[in-house]
């Protein structure tokens, strides 16, 4: 794997990873070696403690770290479990997710 892939993977989950599964393509993924999709999600509940940062207006980072201390899963880590299951690559994750952050 290389560098910034591990290092992508081991900053999210705090392991390094273990057997990860790459696609060598066919016909039907004209080679890309990716079929379908599947959906990566970052969904914040919008708790007391959260009202009360948004409303006090508090940075991102603040209310971030609030949604993270409340159970909040990032978009980067639900999209590097699902690698961890192997559904995708962490090269997919950095081009698609690590792009829009």
């Amino acid at each position: 794997m290389p560098a910034e892939e591990a290092s992508a993977y081991e900053e999210e989950l705090g392991e390094k990873p273990g057997k990860l599964y790459y696609g060598s393509g066919c016909n039907f993924c004209a080679n890309t070696g990716y079929a379908g999709r599947t959906g990566v999600y970052e969904v914040m509940t919008l708790s007391e403690e959260v009202r009360r940062l948004l409303l006090k207006g508090a940075s991102s980072a603040d209310i971030k770290a609030q949604a993270a201390s409340e159970g909040m899963v990032t978009m980067r880590r639900s999209a590097m479990l699902k690698v961890q299951l192997g559904l995708t690559t962490p090269l997919e994750v950095i081009r698609n997710v690590y792009s829009i952050m």
